[in-house]
């Protein structure tokens, strides 16, 4: 993203957003040297931000109690043995990469069933093709979750606004399986945090594309109201 941003918007500063784990890469960039020492990041935008690069957050995060981490540390570890037999590991990405399939979760995540439709599902499968794909599935799902974003989110020194569809069962900001949607709800009701704003929109988890008009609703409003870029020494957005 650092490298994107160099190459295409050269010594000015960026609004960076991202949907789930597109929002966590957002938000470590802003909080990256590029963001903070340079100054380059002007903004953050969070579109139902996922707590981890995967699932392995879940048993280690501070945020997640101390039985949870038990369970899914042995699940993990579990799951890591399957997922390292070769065959086992192609015959699931074989079955999780079909068009029933992907349509099926796609439309289990989004309000406007309508937007579920062929050009979506064939552009999510077309990688599942790719030589290497295997690999890459296997990476995405046995690599290092990353930093979460409580400890990302004190660093961040340019506002940020999140928006949430309201319906989103991936990363719900209500109820048991929200531990850090109720996080990500509870910096944006702190009055001490005045750079830091949440909107919902009628959607599920991938808003921008379920309700863009909403989205834009949101967002746009925000943007044009940005302040001027702050000095790489200013005070944090979790901080303020």
């Amino acid at each position: 993203v650092e490298d994107f941003c160099d190459e295409f918007a050269a010594g000015r500063s960026v609004v960076l957003g991202g949907n789930s784990i597109g929002g966590l890469i957002a938000l470590t960039v802003a909080a990256d040297a590029w963001g903070l020492g340079l100054g380059r990041a002007r903004g953050v935008v969070l579109l139902n931000c996922a707590a981890g690069m995967n699932s392995k957050f879940l048993t280690s995060s501070s945020l997640v109690p101390l039985g949870f981490k038990i369970f899914f540390s042995v699940f993990f570890v579990i799951f890591d043995v399957l997922a390292s037999i070769r065959p086992l590991a192609e015959s699931a990405l074989k079955n999780l990469a079909t068009s029933e399939t992907v349509t099926q979760v796609l439309k289990n995540i989004y309000v406007n069933k309508g937007a579920v439709d062929a050009e979506l599902v064939d552009g999510i499968l077309a990688p599942a093709a790719d030589e290497g794909a295997l690999d890459v599935f296997l990476n995405v799902l046995n690599g290092d979750p990353g930093t979460p974003p409580d400890e990302i989110f004190p660093l961040v020194r340019c506002p940020v606004h999140m928006i949430w569809g309201d319906t989103d069962t991936v990363t719900p900001l209500e109820g048991g399986a929200a531990i850090y949607g109720r996080y990500f709800k509870g910096l944006a009701e702190d009055p001490t945090l005045p750079n830091v704003k949440m909107s919902m929109v009628h959607a599920g988890h991938v808003p921008q594309d379920d309700n863009p008009q909403g989205v834009h609703a949101a967002l746009l409003p925000w943007l044009a109201g940005l302040p001027d870029p702050q000095p790489a020494g200013g005070e944090s957005a979790a901080s303020e």
